[in-house]
């Protein structure tokens, strides 16, 4: 199984904290997305995706349920991206609102 995380700043303080998490994750074998410093698709903040398998799930996920930063996890089926983003996803920190509808 595939999955994402999706790891969100909205403020210098945590986009320190962010960049010093991707490194580490980098490390651990996953593939690391662009930086976005402003909102893009349906993400309503600054934030880079990571990919990672079942293979290093349970460290990625450990790792990242110790930061204080806002975090999407979610499953990476490929078929509905809605699904992936809702049904398939949980949140590490404050849930925020996505905009679904530039997923379709």
């Amino acid at each position: 199984m595939n999955y994402h995380a999706h790891i969100y700043w909205n403020n210098l303080k945590e986009k320190i904290e962010a960049l010093a998490t991707r490194t580490y994750l980098e490390n651990l074998g996953c593939i690391l997305g662009r930086i976005w410093d402003i909102p893009k698709g349906p993400h309503p903040l600054p934030m880079f995706q990571v990919k990672y398998t079942s293979k290093n799930q349970k460290k990625v996920e450990q790792y990242l349920n110790n930061k204080s930063l806002t975090i999407l996890l979610h499953e990476d089926i490929g078929k509905d991206n809605i699904r992936d983003h809702t049904i398939g996803a949980r949140w590490i920190g404050k849930p925020l609102s996505l905009d679904l509808e530039k997923l379709k």
